[in-house]
């Protein structure tokens, strides 16, 4: 499995995970509502499994959307990348032993550390030893 493969799954699975959780509660919802006794017989008329299911349908469809927004993003180049791979980053984390916040790739698994000091929002020149760059003699061309 390539980078972008592993990101893409990674990206997705929450979603799949929340759909199968809710499937699967919803089947044990059911199953509920046959068995005699007081839950059962509370539960009896209760379209609790069907909502249950549709919960959970919406969320895994609402992370499954904010997941493809954030692919489309880092696919245009507006979102910042891993330096190794090229993938996706996820979320900012607290390190170990108080040294600031990490983030690892969802490709490669590499941890990059996040850059917390306050920088200059405008470029600043550095000053050359030469102020007339076309009037100097070339020493070499190597």
């Amino acid at each position: 499995m390539s980078y972008a493969g592993r990101m893409v799954f990674r990206m997705y699975l929450p979603g799949v995970v929340v759909l199968a959780a809710g499937a699967i509660a919803a089947a044990g919802l059911k199953a509920i509502q046959q068995l005699p006794g007081d839950l059962g017989t509370l539960s009896l008329y209760s379209n609790l499994p069907a909502w249950t299911l549709g919960v959970s349908l919406v969320v895994s469809l609402s992370v499954a959307a904010v997941q493809t927004v954030r692919l489309r993003l880092w696919d245009r180049g507006a979102i910042a990348g891993c330096y190794v791979c090229g993938c996706l980053l996820g979320a900012p984390r607290a390190a170990r032993r108080g040294l600031g916040l990490t983030r690892h790739c969802l490709g490669c698994g590499k941890v990059h550390g996040v850059n917390h000091h306050r920088l200059s929002p405008t470029v600043i020149p550095l000053a050359v030893a030469v102020k007339d760059t076309a009037n100097a003699p070339v020493r070499s061309v190597r």
